[in-house]
């Protein structure tokens, strides 16, 4: 491959193509069918059908369209509920939530394939289409099946779709014509039109105006026996809309995918209607048809349906795409459909996220192929495996920048995920070299500003971004949305937000970039700005991602995370027990659920959700570890190190599930093995500063103060923030009588986290023992304002009284200690001694007494 002989990348990277909106397909609904009402007339609904992202309306303005829809069809006849009894089913009420749901979807799933479709090469693209059609297909079919079923409808109504064709449809017309007895010239005198306009009708495909299709359907009525002028009147509407919009479709996938899409929804309905009849119970079933109308091959009843209808496909593709996987089958099928087609088309779509189109000519096959294959393994996660095979790319190929930036690109994302220095800046040079190699090539030069963002270099990666040599580019959305959050950390809020407006400019439907201007104007107090581009967000369907978006853009903040939404914590909640209803089986839906419990601190139904994931997929060793993780906070360590073990079986190479095992070993005084575990940490990852941390901590409650103090020198280094391994290692040096250096360990973490009641503690006890009594009672006084019921502080600042002869105040803190801990032998012994010393002798001895029944005496104290 050579990265001088691209064909017309950059041109090919502008062209974006663009799905309709759910308002411009209602529109076209609204006009196809003659639909008319005063809501639908205004500027507003006009607005609406527009799709223009600048002019978005309120969710309640669409609800308000909608039901004028529903109350037109409604009131035309277009809708109607005949069955009676307990299988009652009122079409009319339920359509326009279904119409209301459907459109908010549509949006969802038109952002998720707009990301991914965006950078796909045109001539590539009737493949992309013929896939997704395929999808659709398969949803509609059931979906319209359980309608048919709904509406006591037979599967004959499904003939229209036979007639779709724009020449077909002509024939339907003529059919019915011959039905009423009338001859073409007799059809243009009735109708009011001259006889070549009927002529173009029946013969050309040619398309009636609403009015004539009104007076078309009159007259066949008057004409023909028993006919109704609203039912005609309907086949014909249906007909020509259906037919206009596979014209539509046909430019995009062509005539031939179209004719064959139409044929297969009308066999697969067709067959969906019978299979209803055989498989589903009689009882609840008017419920159980209203899920699968709703949510089509996402629904649970879907499944049977789904495997019935593959066992008749003989297409290989179109079985592929009936097979169900469940709630992920979307996505799933989405994957296998662009992989068929990768023989066909090599390059057809974009590589990871979407930040590179490869256009190569390949001239290395051999570097080619593991250039292929390193992509494949990104994809899965596989990112060493990864790194393994671009690096043979870049070996066989070295003058390829795709080589050197897909190399550069996984190790920086690597070594930020895991803290490594020097990862990084292997990184970063393998993509200077892409940089160097293809200098206007923009891709790689944005990807090294968003490696100095991620590293906590804002002020390097603006400086970067806004030196790009002048013939870099075209400058893209992701180069504008990098330098946004660049300045966005920087807290320049003016800046970000202007960067963030030239990538929406760029790319309107990005929700990434909408979400983030929506909250820089908030800050800014630009609120119609916030206003507009949250609006536009929603609208193209930042739900999918908002959660994980906002978490990494609130990274670049200096304010605490703001509390979870109550209100949205239900909301996501009722989705996903909506989900589980549907399917109890879906074990993804558990573990989604359960992330949100732990998101927002619900631990036991976290942990629940966990059980139920694992109890369906019980090979997950993310999902054990994660568990793991939610019994250490409720101190569980017997239930911890029993899934971390099984994390480790899983996943040996898990470094973190041998910290968390090694820190319940040391919960429940398994102290060597606590050391073996978070050495293994260590081994696996020598930058794990908490890990030499806890290996401190163990040596030093075995007395084995030098190597304790080892341990917390390399914590420190790797990490001199780390408050823990300076508390431990005034510990250690505490208990070598090293006063002073103990004192300045405090003293270093209480400048950390002033805030730990321990750290205060434990300073003064080291001034205690240097026998400054005032600046311990300082210290004890400081950690109980922080924690009123520490026993053990209200002893030692006891103990600093007594040896100040302050007998009175040091019986209050003994007396106080014993109320927090009646059990502790030591506080009783303590307090009895200062009884003795104001003369209660009998108070001193029943004191006393309580310590030895303990296991306290004075030969111990």
């Amino acid at each position: 491959m050579s990265g001088k002989e691209r064909k017309g990348s950059m041109t090919e990277r502008k062209v974006m193509p663009r799905l309709p909106t759910s308002g411009q397909i209602i529109g076209a609904l609204v006009a196809g069918l003659g639909v008319k009402h005063p809501v639908l007339q205004g500027r507003t609904a006009r607005r609406y059908f527009s799709g223009d992202p600048e002019h978005l309306v309120k969710d309640s303005t669409r609800k308000e369209i909608i039901e004028a829809i529903v109350e037109v069809l409604t009131d035309s006849g277009f809708i109607s509920s005949p069955l009676t009894g307990d299988d009652k089913y009122d079409l009319a009420t339920a359509l326009a939530p279904m119409l209301k749901w459907n459109a908010d979807n549509w949006d969802l799933l038109r952002s998720f394939l707009h990301r991914r479709t965006m950078r796909v090469l045109p001539s590539h693209l009737p493949k992309v289409w013929e896939a997704y059609i395929r999808l659709a297909v398969i949803d509609l079919a059931l979906r319209v099946a359980a309608h048919l079923h709904l509406a006591g409808s037979s599967p004959t109504a499904l003939e229209v779709l036979g007639r779709a064709n724009r020449m077909i449809r002509g024939d339907f017309l003529n059919q019915k014509r011959r039905q009423s007895g009338l001859s073409l010239e007799d059809l243009a005198e009735q109708v009011g039109v001259n006889d070549k306009t009927v002529d173009a009708w029946m013969y050309h495909g040619a398309r009636p105006s609403h009015d004539n299709l009104a007076q078309i359907a009159r007259v066949l009525s008057d004409n023909t026996r028993d006919s109704k002028v609203s039912g005609i009147a309907l086949q014909l509407r249906a007909l020509y809309w259906i037919s206009d919009v596979a014209d539509l479709l046909a430019e995009h996938i062509g005539a031939d995918a179209v004719g064959e899409a139409i044929g297969r929804l009308s066999q697969y309905a067709e067959a969906a209607y019978h299979i209803i009849d055989e498989q589903f119970p009689a009882g609840d079933r008017a419920a159980e048809l209203t899920v699968l109308a709703d949510l089509g091959v996402g629904a649970r009843l879907a499944s049977p349906l789904l495997t019935a209808l593959v066992e008749q496909e003989l297409d290989e593709e179109w079985r592929e795409d009936l097979r169900s996987t469940g709630m992920k089958w979307v996505r799933r099928v989405l994957s296998a459909n662009l992989s068929v087609h990768f023989e066909e088309v090599d390059d057809l779509i974009q590589t990871t996220e979407g930040r590179l189109l490869k256009g190569w000519d390949v001239s290395n096959p051999e570097a080619y192929a593991h250039y292929r294959r390193s992509q494949e393994l990104e994809v899965q996660g596989k990112l060493h495996e990864a790194v393994a095979e671009v690096e043979i790319a870049a070996r066989l190929d070295p003058l390829d920048p795709a080589n050197h930036f897909t190399r550069g690109s996984v190790k920086t994302g690597i070594g930020i995920g895991r803290g490594d220095a020097a990862l990084v800046k292997e990184g970063l040079d393998a993509l200077w070299l892409a940089v160097a190699l293809d200098p206007k090539w923009i891709v790689p030069w944005t990807e090294i500003g968003s490696a100095l963002l991620c590293t906590d270099r804002p002020e390097e990666a603006v400086a970067h971004l806004r030196s790009v040599k002048p013939d870099c580019g075209p400058l893209d959305a992701q180069y504008y949305s990098t330098l946004g959050s660049a300045y966005w950390k920087l807290d320049h809020l003016p800046e970000a937000l202007a960067a963030f407006e030239k990538a929406i400019e760029l790319d309107p439907e990005e929700t990434s970039a909408l979400v983030a201007a929506s909250e820089i104007a908030l800050w800014s107090g630009e609120k119609e700005k916030h206003r507009r581009y949250h609006r536009m967000a929603h609208h193209f369907g930042a739900e999918e991602d908002t959660d994980a978006l906002m978490e990494f853009l609130r990274q670049f903040r200096r304010e605490e995370p703001e509390q979870p939404d109550a209100w949205s914590y239900a909301r996501k909640i009722a989705i996903w027990d909506a989900v589980i209803r549907l399917n109890p089986e879906d074990a993804e839906a558990y573990l989604s659920r359960g992330l949100v419990h732990f998101e927002n601190g619900k631990e036991d139904l976290a942990i629940a959700d966990l059980d139920a994931f694992l109890r369906l997929n019980p090979d997950r060793g993310s999902v054990y570890h994660l568990r793991g993780t939610l019994h250490a906070r409720k101190g569980q360590w017997d239930r911890v190190i029993s899934d971390m073990t099984e994390a480790i079986r899983l996943n040996p190479q898990d470094g973190m599930a041998y910290y968390g095992r090694g820190l319940a070993h040391g919960e429940m005084d398994a102290i060597d093995l606590a050391l073996a575990d978070l050495s293994e940490a260590i081994r696996l990852d020598p930058q794990h500063s908490d890990a030499y941390r806890g290996r401190g901590d163990y040596h030093r409650y075995k007395g084995e103060y030098s190597k304790a103090i080892a341990n917390f020198d390399t914590a420190l280094r790797i990490d001199p923030e780390n408050a823990a391994a300076h508390l431990g290692r005034g510990a250690a040096y505490r208990m070598t009588g090293a006063l002073d250096e103990a004192v300045m360990n405090y003293n270093a973490a209480i400048q950390i986290n002033p805030k730990n009641h321990l750290t205060l503690r434990f300073r003064g006890d080291a001034y205690l023992a240097q026998g400054d009594y005032d600046q311990a009672i300082h210290d004890f006084t400081s950690a109980l304002k922080l924690y009123p019921d520490d026993s053990i502080a209200f002893r030692s600042r006891g103990n600093a009284r007594l040896f100040k002869e302050q007998f009175e105040a040091a019986l209050q803190d003994f007396e106080a200690a014993v109320r927090a801990d009646p059990r502790c032998g030591i506080a009783l012994y303590a307090r009895g001694l200062t009884r003795q010393v104001l003369g209660d002798s009998d108070g001193a001895e029943e004191d006393f007494q309580l310590a030895r029944e303990l296991g306290y005496d004075n030969q111990d104290l």
